[in-house]
């Protein structure tokens, strides 16, 4: 037998060895034997696993619409809902005051930037917290998820620790100023800070999860108001224009936007997930920032007024709900009206393929292909009224 041949058995000796060690163990698999994507308690699946949440106002009941099988489930909650919140897994319940109740919808998808994941695992309430004040902002994503309240505090939660099903407070931040917003983004908190309690913040500054300055980042920004985190940075906006926040490399960047028109809109930002776009209306335009490209726009409508947008994120048209209900399709550069809808709607959400707008009167949520004209895909009838609306798992 040749050297050669020796190895080679030695190799496939080996190899037999390990393999009946471990088919007789009962240890779990290893690192190296865990499939790529693998989290325990869940289910990968082949696609998104979408579904809306909605309740109604005043009513202590969060429901779940798959919006595969369009099958409902509910989940009781302590108190009436006032306002719903949604960071893509959990969904965050308030009364409108001081209590606020997590709800684990058990719908997910992890963005690898180059691929996507699904998972499905059972839904779940998490936990209930009283905060010191009414709360004001709520933001979660990756490893925090931050409540802002009106006393200018931000209260810091481990939201690995709610996938878990724990609540953990890590830190309450004081703002030093009236706003109280910490946007999670690349391991750190973009908190809005301020040197008088009784005005709006006046900067951003880059945050560990205890409330420490990390040094990284201290960025003009006068009244925040609005934000999103999309694949090509943080957006914040500000009284008279947006920074977008990036991270180079292990360093955060901060880019500042001058505003086409102020003050920016205070409502929240539009748009579908995994995308650069995000839009944000007043009664007379449209906002429209690319996070990649460090762009903001303003689109004037002079002949209906706005209460909502959102960003399809094909970088030349953008959506928005007028006060009557109907839904538009604006060309970015001119301002033509390219499709509107004739829903009386009173709330807008989006993924990357549908549009949901809600009809609470008549317990109707209507999916709209965007991408086709604003046609009409289904009307999804749901058991109670839909006042207050989110989209999870997308």
């Amino acid at each position: 037998m040749t050297r050669t041949d020796r190895l080679l058995a030695c190799v496939v000796a080996l190899s037999l060895t390990l393999t009946v060690a471990a088919c007789g163990s009962g240890d779990p698999p290893t690192s190296e034997e865990t499939p790529h994507g693998y989290v325990a308690g869940a289910e990968e699946m082949a696609e998104a696993q979408s579904a809306i949440a909605y309740a109604t106002r005043g009513v202590g009941r969060l429901h779940l619409l798959d919006l595969i099988t369009e099958s409902e489930h509910g989940i009781d909650l302590p108190f009436g809902a006032e306002r719903i919140t949604e960071d893509g897994r959990f969904v965050y319940v308030d009364d409108g005051d001081r209590r606020v109740e997590i709800v684990d919808t058990g719908v997910w998808t992890v963005d690898h930037t180059d691929h996507v994941h699904y998972y499905r695992s059972p839904a779940r309430p998490v936990g209930s917290l009283t905060l010191d004040a009414p709360i004001t902002t709520v933001a979660g994503v990756e490893a925090h998820t931050t409540i802002g309240t009106a006393d200018g505090t931000v209260t810091v939660l481990d939201r690995r620790a709610l996938e878990a099903g724990q609540v953990t407070r890590l830190a309450a931040i004081p703002s030093g100023s009236a706003t109280a917003l910490a946007v999670p983004y690349a391991e750190h908190l973009l908190v809005a800070v301020g040197d008088d309690p009784g005005r709006p913040a006046d900067r951003i500054v880059a945050m560990d999860e205890r409330g420490e300055p990390t040094g990284g980042l201290d960025v003009a920004c006068v009244d925040p108001r609005g934000w999103a985190v999309l694949r090509g940075g943080a957006v914040i906006a500000c009284a008279d224009g947006l920074v977008r926040v990036k991270l180079d490399g292990d360093r955060l960047t901060a880019t500042t936007l001058a505003s086409p028109r102020a003050p920016v809109a205070t409502d929240a930002f539009g748009y579908r997930p995994r995308s650069n776009e995000a839009a944000v209306a007043d009664h007379d335009g449209i906002w429209s920032v690319n996070a990649a490209k460090a762009t903001l726009r303003y689109l004037p409508v002079d002949d209906r007024r706005l209460v909502a947008a959102a960003s399809p994120a094909d970088g030349s048209t953008v959506l928005a709900l007028d006060d009557t209900g109907r839904l538009v399709s604006y060309d970015l550069e001119t301002g033509k009206v390219l499709a509107q809808s004739t829903v009386p709607a009173t709330n807008l959400t989006l993924d990357v393929d549908r549009a949901y707008l809600t009809e609470p009167a008549a317990r109707v949520i209507h999916e709209i292909d965007y991408r086709d004209g604003l046609r009409t895909a289904r009307k999804l009838r749901v058991t109670e009224r839909p006042d207050l609306v989110v989209e999870v798992g997308r």
